[in-house]
């Protein structure tokens, strides 16, 4: 996993761990709550597919 994949997925899972000790989920029921989580993934996953593609597009190199 490189750095442009973990950042967005760690910003993810700090802000749903958060919210889940914080008590934002409380009463919310676990289907839900496991939705929410995958739904959440799939965006991570869709913002850096989506960039990864506008860079390959571009021809641009973050790397260097």
């Amino acid at each position: 996993m490189n750095r442009l994949t973990a950042l967005p997925l760690f910003g993810f899972l700090s802000v749903f761990g958060v919210a889940y000790a914080a008590g934002g989920f409380e009463g919310v029921p676990a289907a839900d709550r496991l939705g929410a989580f995958v739904l959440g993934l799939f965006a991570v996953l869709a913002m850096v597919a989506g960039y990864s593609f506008a860079r390959g597009y571009r021809d641009d190199d973050d790397d260097e």
